[in-house]
Parts: C-alpha cells; sequence; structure tokens
C-alpha cells in the first residue's frame, strides 16, 4: 500500500521544478517609502506576483526575465532568471526582517528575507569603490548604504571623519547568508569589514594601515556571519572602511546591508524562532519547567514549582542552581539527598556569555566524592570510529543509591572566568515529553493527480513513550493527506558508543502524503496549511506542543 501510495500517485503528477529564489537587491528599505529591487533565481521567468507573508509590505512585479550581464562585467557560471519588483511598505511598519515568496505558474518559491529600517536608506553610487581615491563619502552618521560586491576578488571602499575619543558602531548585513558550518563561506556570502588610516610609510606615502577588523563577532556553528565591529578613535582624522567577502567570493547575489552608527549601538539579530529548543544553553529554565514539560507529554500540569538556590550549601529537587565563574579555577558545590532510586535530568542554562567562550561544566558526586554523571559526552563517531568528546546542555541519569549527592559546577579550564561566566543549573525529576519537533517541508506545489510526502520528525526525551498525533488544517480544496511510511536504511550503529542514552534523545518520525484529485481547481495564490503535532496519552490528546505554516499551490502539470 505505501508503494502505490506515494511512487504510482507521484508518478501520475510530475511537476516543473520548483521556482527557486536566492537573493534579492537592494534588500533594505525605509518604512513608509518605496523602493526598486531584483530578485535572482530559477524557473522565475514568468514570475507574476510576490508573496508576503505578514506585514503591511506591498510587493508588486514589474517585470521578469533572463538575466543580462553589463558590458565588462564578469559572467556567472550559471544565469539565472530575474524578476524586478516594487516595494512599498506603510509608515507604521514596525522595523525587522519580513518574508516574502515568488510566485509562478510552476508554484510558490522558498522564502527570501526583506529588511525594514526607520532610517533612510542610500545606494552604493554606480562605478567601482576598491580604492580609497574612489571611495564611498559618507558625510555623517547614522547612515545606511546597500552595495554589492559584483565579481571575485572585488571590495568597496567607505570614507569618514572621526573625532578623538569618539565610539562608532559598524554592521554588514549579508543578503546571501552563510551558516557558520564547514563549507559555509563557499555557499554564501560571508562579508568582513576593515578600518584603515591613511598614515603612510617611507615607501608609500599613501599607505593605508589596517587598525581594526571583523568577521564576525563569534563564530559558532549554526549562527549567522555577518560582521560586528565597535571601534573608539584613538585620534581625529580620515579613515576609511573596506567590505569584501572573507574568502574573496563575489557575484551577482553577494549584496550587503553597510550600517554605520555613533557610539556603541547593539547587533541587529534576527528574532528568535519560537520552536522548542530541548537542548540549547540559550533556552529558559523557568520555575514552570515541569509544568511545560508535563504540557509536552500530555500530563496534567500539577508539578510543584521549581525553587532556585544558590550554588552553595544544601537544596531539595526540583531546584535550579544559580552562580557566577567570576575567577579562573572556580568551583561551586551545592548538595541534596535523595530516600530512593530517581531518575533525575540536568539541565543548563548560560544566561550571558556561553559556549564557547564560557563551557560550563556540570558533575554529580556520591558520598565518597566518586563521579556518578557528568554532561561531558565522549563516545566514538560512525564514520571514522574517532573518539568524541563534548559539553552538552542536558544529561539524564538513574540514580539508585539513596544518600548525599554534591553537584559541582566549574569552567572547562581553569584559566577563564569572569562576570558573565553566568550560568543556571536545574537538577530535577525526569518528566516524559515530546521535545523538538521538525518538520522538513517549507512549501508545496503539486498538479492535479499528483503527491508529495512531508516528513515530520520528533525526540522522545525522558523515556517519554506516548503516541504523537499529526494532523494538518486548512487544506486547500482538491487536496487529502494521508499517514504513510518511507524507506530508511539502516545505519551501522558507531562504535563504542559511549553512553548516548543520557545525553541524545531517541528519534522518531512519521510521514505524511499530500495528493490533489483530479480535476482540483488550480491556484493563482498560495493558501497557508497547519500542520499540528499534539501528545497522545491515555487515550486523549494533549495541547499542540508545535506547528508548522506550509505555503501550498495546485498548479498546472506542465
Amino acid at each position: 500500500m505505501r508503494t502505490v501510495l506515494v511512487v504510482c500517485t507521484f508518478a501520475g503528477g510530475l511537476m516543473a521544478a520548483d521556482p527557486r529564489a536566492v537573493s534579492m537587491h537592494p534588500f533594505t528599505g525605509q518604512r513608509g517609502g518605496v523602493f526598486h529591487a531584483a530578485v535572482r533565481g530559477n524557473n522565475l521567468k514568468d514570475a507574476k506576483a510576490v508573496w508576503v507573508e505578514s506585514g503591511p509590505v506591498r510587493m508588486t512585479v514589474e517585470g521578469a526575465g533572463p538575466e543580462v550581464i553589463p558590458e565588462g562585467m564578469p559572467k556567472p557560471r550559471v544565469m539565472l532568471d530575474v524578476v524586478q519588483v516594487r516595494v512599498e511598505t506603510a509608515a507604521n511598519v514596525k522595523p525587522g526582517r519580513y518574508s516574502f515568496r515568488m510566485v509562478t505558474p510552476s508554484g510558490v518559491s522558498n522564502a527570501l528575507a526583506l529588511q525594514i529600517t526607520d532610517a533612510p536608506v542610500l545606494a552604493e553610487p554606480e562605478g567601482q569603490h576598491e580604492t580609497p581615491e574612489t571611495a564611498v563619502a559618507i558625510v555623517e552618521a547614522p547612515v545606511i548604504y546597500t552595495g554589492k560586491i559584483g565579481w571575485r576578488g572585488e571590495s568597496d571602499y567607505y570614507a569618514f571623519d572621526a573625532k578623538a575619543g569618539e565610539t562608532m558602531t559598524f554592521q554588514v548585513l549579508s543578503g546571501l547568508p552563510s551558516i557558520g558550518a564547514p563549507g559555509g563561506n563557499a555557499n554564501g556570502f560571508d562579508p568582513s569589514i576593515a578600518i584603515y588610516e591613511a598614515s603612510g610609510s617611507w615607501f608609500d606615502a599613501k599607505r593605508l594601515n589596517r587598525i581594526a577588523f571583523n568577521d564576525e563577532p563569534l563564530w559558532v556553528l549554526g549562527r549567522l556571519t555577518d560582521a560586528y565591529l565597535v571601534h573608539t578613535f584613538a585620534k581625529a582624522g580620515r579613515y576609511y572602511l573596506r567590505v569584501e567577502a572573507f574568502s574573496g567570493q563575489g557575484g551577482q547575489d553577494y549584496g550587503y546591508q553597510f550600517k554605520m552608527m555613533p557610539g556603541n549601538v547593539p547587533q541587529d539579530l534576527p528574532a528568535g524562532k519560537a520552536d522548542w529548543e530541548e537542548r540549547s544553553y540559550t533556552r529558559a529554565l523557568r520555575a514552570t519547567r515541569l509544568n511545560e514539560l508535563a504540557a509536552r507529554g500530555g500530563k496534567k500540569q500539577d508539578q510543584k514549582p521549581v525553587e532556585t538556590y544558590r550554588a552553595m550549601g544544601k537544596f531539595a529537587l526540583p531546584a535550579t542552581l544559580e552562580g557566577v565563574i567570576a575567577a579562573p579555577g572556580e568551583a561551586h558545590r551545592a548538595q541534596f539527598h535523595v530516600d530512593g532510586p530517581q531518575d533525575i535530568a540536568i539541565e543548563v542554562e548560560t544566561p550571558g556569555i556561553g559556549p564557547p567562550l564560557f563551557n560550563p561544566v556540570v558533575r554529580v558526586l556520591d558520598a565518597k566524592g566518586d563521579e556518578v554523571v557528568t554532561n561531558f559526552f565522549a563516545g566514538r563517531g560512525a564514520c571514522t570510529g574517532a573518539l568524541n568528546k563534548g559539553l552538552t546542555a542536558k544529561t539524564i541519569y538513574p540514580l539508585r543509591n539513596p544518600g548525599d549527592y554534591t553537584v559541582e559546577v566549574r569552567e572547562l579550564t581553569a584559566d577563564n572566568g569572569e562576570a558573565g561566566f553566568r550560568y543556571r543549573v536545574q537538577v530535577r525529576p525526569q518528566v516524559p515529553h515530546l521535545g523538538a519537533v521538525r518538520i522538513e517541508e517549507d512549501h508545496i506545489n503539486l498538479g492535479p493527480g499528483g503527491a508529495k510526502t512531508v516528513r515530520v520528525s520528533f525526540d522522545r526525551e525522558e523515556n517519554y513513550r506516548g503516541a504523537v498525533a499529526v494532523a494538518v488544517e486548512n487544506l486547500p480544496e482538491g487536496v487529502s493527506v494521508l499517514a504513510a511510511a518511507d524507506y530508511e536504511p539502516d545505519k551501522d550503529p558507531p562504535m563504542n558508543p559511549g553512553k548516548r542514552e543520557r545525553y541524545v534523545p531517541r528519534t522518531e518520525r512519521t510521514v505524511l502524503a499530500f495528493s490533489v484529485a483530479e480535476g482540483a481547481p488550480l491556484m493563482e495564490l498560495p493558501k497557508v496549511m497547519r500542520v499540528i503535532v499534539r501528545p497522545l496519552v491515555d487515550g486523549k490528546p494533549g495541547v499542540t506542543i508545535a506547528s508548522k505554516q506550509i505555503p501550498m499551490m495546485v498548479v498546472a502539470k506542465p
């Protein structure tokens, strides 16, 4: 039955390649204004509309067609389609990032980000700005420029004056974001900025000396690589700032937003996702943690609140220990008692500075001083068998012996300690529940008679054994969905995996099969359907713990 559902119906509804939006330039505009931009991508030449997901923003298509490279400009290896769009924003729109998608006869595209600001936005002047002599002159701050690194090795210079002792903030946002990961620089635009002064030398009176540089404030796996720099100028004078790609890339998709502001201004960051984060150092360990977990397990929310203690003396479970590793080599200890066997969970939060700068090690010691469990995970990887070691934000362990135990918190090394090394360690009974939920699809385009599968994966945390209910709301007319299964090849278990059950949840998945009936009405614009996930315990569905809105279009077959 599975083969018939997925393979046969899919073969009857083969679709042309989905439209894919790659970049938009410029991608920044002032609220209450109008600006024009170009969207590059695949299968966009017949784009007819722009669909904005939320906010008082209006985008309209002004023209579309194959890409045209100006005379003298290097041609890209792959020619894309270009759509000219008009962007109009209301005066009351809130500054920030807004998502939009292109709509074509083949369906709706992936989402790109539009940046709206409350400050005036200037375009990089025509021509090249690769030398101090051709630098873009900045008259005053704050100021925002939109520019582009149009070919490999290009850079843009900006010139400005600064007073002695003056502090300024510089930030460059990438229009082709690069995620901090191996190979990330090759797949995106990782901007860097450098500040120079024209101090000269014996050999070259016009030589520029670099006095400050930033690629990104902190390179961490999974984070964006936008550049951010705060600098205080030691003396008054003329200075130059250079924007370039960190690894020398460039091209028609390498647009950027450059912002210069007086004073020390916090970095502009994307709004945090509302998704549940089970094993992140940044998630909040509140006093209501047990009830939050009970809701995700389909149980009554009648758990006792978690008390907060300083990391010294004695405490009773459940508890949250707070402290600061203010000096190198500092360690904090607190004791608790259990009367009998108890399954516990240890979660770590870093409200201030977190990994990789502050790496909190948490150990539980028995009455003899022997280590019972720690958040330090060691095991051999599945690929090479090499020994891997790392710290985790959550550890579970079954305490089997009654008695006194000690929780010890310290920094990974004995060399670091400062006021920003704040921690919150929550020690509590285990509460079976559903952890992180991942719904893979971003959008769906199908023709009548077509079908597509969408994977929904979830983590069973702390021995959660209940069922998981997955449903879809607001389906377009003529579209139905069924539970399905797909094939997943067996994976060789890692050699000597260590105590993975303490540090890694059990992950499972289900599959949704969307199908479109023959004769279903075609759609001019996408309709947003909603995938929801709920626990199912004791024959009763729990509250919705995860949901994702997915735009869908029923389109004509090619």
